[in-house]
Parts: C-alpha cells; structure tokens; sequence
C-alpha cells in the first residue's frame, strides 16, 4: 500500500485553500466553442457505458444495452445543463434537455431535488446549485 503524502489534517487544509481561490468562469462555454443547445446530445447518460438509451420503469431510469438501474441519472443531466446552459431551469427546459414527454414526471424531478423556484405556473424557474 502506498503511503500517504499529506494527512487528513493537511488535505483539508488544501482542500480548503483550493476551494477559497476558485473563481468561477465568466464565460459561456457554448460560445466559447461556437455551439447552440441543439448541439448538443440531450436525455439521461448512462454512467456505465455512456449511451443515451435510458428507459423509464416506476421511477428507475434502466439502460437497454447494460442493464444498469440508476434513481439519480437525471442529476448528472441537470449537471450538465448547470455547466452548459445555465443556473436557472424550467419545466419545459427540463422536458426538453431530458427527454421526457410528461410534464407531471418533470414536476416530479424538480419538486424532489427541493429547488428554490420563482414565478407561477408556465413561468416558473428552478434554480439549480451543485455542491462540488
């Protein structure tokens, strides 16, 4: 077994650091490479072998070609669509970066990953943070 460099102490100290220096970008990265949304591969990737084949059984996203039965795969979508597009989300957004037809199911995913939202009805946004 190797040993380690820094101790637990130390790597926290680090981390610590690392994370006080952050800045975030301040630019898009869809204009940066001169891209639009609709370049982009939209639905639920399969962590196991990347493929955008996820179908949807009671609430469990399952890969055709693996098999892998994942509850979260739309967390790393959301992910994605935070870093790629934008903070904010809406119901039709949503439907329309998973794949998903029904905007109950799409309520359903918002309302369960308790988002802080604004606005009413077809105007409502999601706002969407991820702790790193």
């Amino acid at each position: 077994m190797k040993e380690s460099i820094l101790d637990a102490k130390a790597l926290k100290k680090a981390v610590r650091v690392i994370n006080k220096q952050h800045i975030d970008a301040d630019f898009s990265i869809l204009d940066r490479y001169k891209l639009t949304e609709s370049d982009l591969l939209k639905g639920m990737i399969c962590e196991n072998c990347n493929c955008h084949q996820l179908l949807r059984r009671y609430g469990t996203r399952i890969c055709k070609p693996s098999g892998l039965a994942s509850k979260d795969a739309h967390v790393q979508a959301l992910r994605d669509y935070f870093y790629l597009i934008g903070p904010t989300i809406t119901n039709r957004q949503l439907r329309d970066f998973l794949n998903i037809s029904s905007a109950s199911t799409a309520t359903g995913i918002l309302q369960s990953l308790n988002l802080t939202s604004r606005g009413v009805n077809k105007g409502r946004e999601y706002s969407l943070f991820f702790d790193e």
